[in-house]
């Protein structure tokens, strides 16, 4: 999907212009129409989906232009949930006023690009600031121009950002998009998932999906994805292990049905959602895993 079409965002408090150049993306892709254009697999979706509810930040990087940043991004904060405020960062002119009154660990700041290429995007000291306040506990969703994780973390050290080593250990999650080309013209797709982790007083990598080109599969291993869930997020690795594959199986069963709009996948998430707290709460369960909606 190019990045540049535009029309109105289904989230009234997000601003006129946010995405800079390119509007709100027109026809957003839900994340189940990017499993089915194959940029991701449902099992990685479904890590995402979970990492997303649990307030991971996450930033989608690509080293080209036009390679599906937005529209990745655009798909995993429909993801966040409803009792979540959004936060909208605005570039170059953005204060932060709203810390003080904000729930950090409800709270998701959200950053259209970090850059120097647009006032509407953030850079310098802002993007330092950012950082602080994930110290705190907010979490953050953004894109970048980076060929992978260790090109992100090169970027937020060097000048003129110098964001301060603790501070990086606040990323969840480095999403690394490329472009191939398929049978029929461009392809767009995850290329690597990948988590910053602390090693000897320096951030390290750890792969978690990874494909070799753009039309190999996305290779990953449901026991890191499940060891990441508990140590990062304090899932139980039990019950990490088993919402892995449930969700998993429900994405796949909502794209065998259909549910692939993205008003359709929202409706979906918030069923399912609602699901689960009632199961938590004691309700029977309406329905099973994988019926729609679920």
């Amino acid at each position: 999907m190019a990045e540049c079409e535009c029309s109105r965002s289904p989230w009234p408090d997000e601003p006129p212009d946010w995405w800079g150049y390119r509007e709100s993306p027109s026809n957003p892709l839900s994340l189940i129409e990017l499993i089915a254009s194959e940029m991701l697999d449902a099992r990685v979706a479904a890590f995402l989906w979970i990492a997303v509810e649990h307030h991971a930040t996450v930033i989608v990087a690509a080293p080209e232009p036009r390679a599906g940043k937005t529209t990745l991004l655009t798909a995993l904060l429909d993801l966040i949930p409803p009792n979540t405020t959004r936060r909208y960062l605005r570039g170059w002119y953005e204060r932060f006023e709203f810390v003080d009154q904000d729930d950090p660990a409800r709270t998701y700041l959200l950053c259209n690009e970090i850059s120097s290429h647009l006032p509407i995007y953030l850079w310098g000291r802002g993007v330092r600031r950012l950082f602080e306040l994930l110290q705190n506990g907010f979490a953050m969703a953004t894109t970048v121009h980076a060929g992978g994780a260790r090109e992100v973390l090169d970027l937020f050290r060097g000048f003129p950002l110098e964001v301060p080593e603790p501070h990086l250990a606040s990323i969840d999650l480095v999403l690394t998009l490329g472009v191939g080309l398929g049978p029929r013209g461009p392809v767009r797709r995850l290329m690597r998932m990948e988590a910053p982790l602390p090693a000897d007083g320096r951030l390290g990598i750890q792969v978690l999906a990874e494909r070799i080109t753009p039309l190999s599969p996305l290779v990953s291993n449901p026991a890191v994805l499940v060891r990441l869930l508990a140590e990062r997020f304090g899932i139980e690795r039990r019950a990490a292990s088993a919402e892995l594959a449930r969700r998993e199986r429900v994405l796949l069963h909502w794209l065998a049905q259909g549910i692939t709009s993205r008003e359709a996948v929202r409706q979906a998430v918030a069923a399912y959602r609602q699901r689960a707290i009632e199961k938590d709460a004691g309700a029977a369960p309406r329905g099973g895993d994988a019926q729609a909606g679920a």
